[in-house]
C-alpha cells in the first residue's frame, strides 16, 4: 500500500475553520484567499477519502473522522510549531521580500519600522521587480513575500485598492497630439491600462519615455515631457500633479495585493503582518489635485 503524505497546511486549515467557524474568516488569519481555504479543506477530505466537515444551523461541525482528524492535527501541529520555535531562536532567519520599485518608496519604511519590532533579529533582504514576476518567484520559492499589483488570474491576498490617475505639469498641454507618456516597460499591468484606455477612446498617443525605475518617469513627468499614468499614493508620494478633466479618460483601479510562500514560518507571518499594516496605514489619503 502507497503511503499518504498530508501537508500540514491543511491541518492548520481544517482547525482554523472549527476554531472560527468561517471559512472567510480563516482566510484573513491564514494569508490565504477563501477559494483557496475552501480548496485545501477539499484536498484533505480527498486525502482521507470522506467528509471531514459537515454544516448544521450556520455550524461547521466535524463529522466522526473529522473528530479523529482534528485529534491528531492537534498533537502534529504543536510538535511542527515547538520544532519551528526551536529553530527560529537557534537561527534567525533571512526572509525575502518584493515589491516594484514605486511601492517600496510609499510602503517599504513602514514594513521596515515594523518588523524592527516584531522581528528584531531576523536579515529583511528587499528586491525590487514587476509585479507579474514578484508573484512568479514566490510561487518559485525565491521570495519569501510579495507586494505586488495583483493579477486577474494569479492567487494573492487583496489588501487595499487603488485608483489610477494622470500626471503632469499643471501646465501641460493635455490637447497635443499625439499625446506623450511616460510608463513603465511592457511587464507593467499599470502601463497596460493607461494605454488601453487611450486607445479605447481614439486618443493618438506616443510612449516618448519608459523605463522599469519610478524615479525616471517622475523625472520626465516633472520635467514637463510628458503625462504619466501610476496609482495615486505613487502621485502623492512624489508630489506630482494629478489631471483630472473630460478630455482624459477615466482609469480603473488597482488592488494591491499581498502574496505568501507556502508553509510560511512563524516569522514570515509576522512580516506578512507588517507589510499588511504598512499597506493599511501608508495608502493614498490626500485629496486629488486636478485641472
Amino acid at each position: 500500500m502507497a503511503l499518504l503524505n498530508v501537508d500540514i497546511d491543511w491541518l492548520r486549515t481544517f482547525l482554523k475553520v472549527l476554531e472560527t467557524q468561517s471559512f472567510t474568516r480563516t482566510a484573513e488569519i491564514l494569508l490565504r484567499t477563501q477559494p483557496a481555504i475552501s480548496q485545501q479543506i477539499k484536498r484533505l477530505e480527498e486525502t482521507v477519502g470522506t467528509p471531514l466537515i459537515s454544516r448544521h444551523r450556520n455550524q461547521i461541525i466535524p463529522t466522526a473522522t473529522g473528530l479523529v482528524v482534528k485529534s491528531y492535527a492537534e498533537g502534529i501541529i504543536g510538535l511542527n510549531d515547538r520544532m519551528i520555535a526551536d529553530l527560529l531562536e537557534a537561527a534567525p532567519a533571512i526572509l525575502r521580500i518584493g515589491l516594484p520599485d514605486d511601492y517600496a518608496a510609499i510602503f517599504l519604511p513602514e514594513i521596515l519600522r515594523s518588523a524592527a519590532q516584531r522581528l528584531p533579529h531576523t536579515e529583511i533582504s528587499c528586491h525590487a521587480g514587476y509585479s507579474v514576476d514578484l508573484g512568479k518567484r514566490v510561487a518559485q520559492g525565491e521570495l519569501d513575500l510579495a507586494i505586488m499589483t495583483a493579477e486577474p488570474d494569479g492567487e494573492s491576498l487583496h489588501v487595499i485598492s487603488e485608483p489610477l490617475v494622470w500626471v503632469a505639469l499643471p501646465e501641460f498641454e493635455i490637447s497635443q497630439r499625439p499625446l506623450p507618456i511616460a510608463v513603465y516597460h511592457d511587464a507593467c499591468s499599470v502601463r497596460r491600462s493607461g494605454l488601453a484606455a487611450l486607445r479605447q477612446n481614439d486618443i493618438p498617443h506616443r510612449i516618448s519615455h519608459s523605463s522599469n525605475a519610478n524615479s525616471m518617469l517622475v523625472t520626465a513627468v516633472r520635467g514637463g515631457h510628458a503625462m504619466g499614468v501610476m496609482p495615486a499614493c505613487t502621485a502623492h508620494h512624489e508630489g506630482l500633479h494629478i489631471i483630472t478633466s473630460p478630455d482624459l479618460p477615466p482609469l480603473p483601479p488597482i488592488d494591491i495585493a499581498l502574496k505568501i510562500r507556502d508553509q510560511a514560518t512563524p516569522a514570515l507571518r509576522e512580516l506578512a503582518l507588517s507589510a499588511i499594516s504598512a499597506l493599511n496605514s501608508a495608502g493614498s489619503t490626500h485629496p486629488n489635485q486636478s485641472i
